[in-house]
């Protein structure tokens, strides 16, 4: 799997179609506006960690060849190959360049569905 770089923009990083939203800031209660993805389906790695009351989840985009970690506020149970549906992902870049991600939530996907 290749790391993400971050050194182009969301849509050219994840290879999903973008659109401009207007966010507020957690940390400063500012609007500003940022491309996210309305909705991404990813494949768990079956792995998820807590920080600061959210839930970081790793994932694979198996469709285009990526691995990455999106944070998420809600928890849900995974295991390796659930597949998950996160919605208005948003990102950026890191001093190490692999990036950041965000999601306002996560839910699984039924198999069937």
């Amino acid at each position: 799997m290749a790391k993400t770089n971050w050194n182009r923009t969301l849509a050219e990083v994840l290879m999903h179609e973008t659109q401009p939203k207007v966010m507020t800031s957690e940390k400063t209660g500012n609007e500003y506006t940022t491309d996210v993805i309305p909705t991404l389906k990813v494949v768990s790695i079956g792995s998820i960690e807590e920080i600061d009351g959210k839930y970081k989840y790793s994932v694979v985009d198996t469709t285009h060849d990526l691995e990455y970690t999106i944070k998420a506020p809600n928890k849900v149970e995974v295991k390796f190959g659930t597949i998950l549906q996160f919605n208005i992902v948003r990102g950026g870049a890191t001093a190490n360049g692999i990036g950041w991600y965000a999601a306002d939530s996560v839910s699984v996907v039924p198999r069937n569905a």
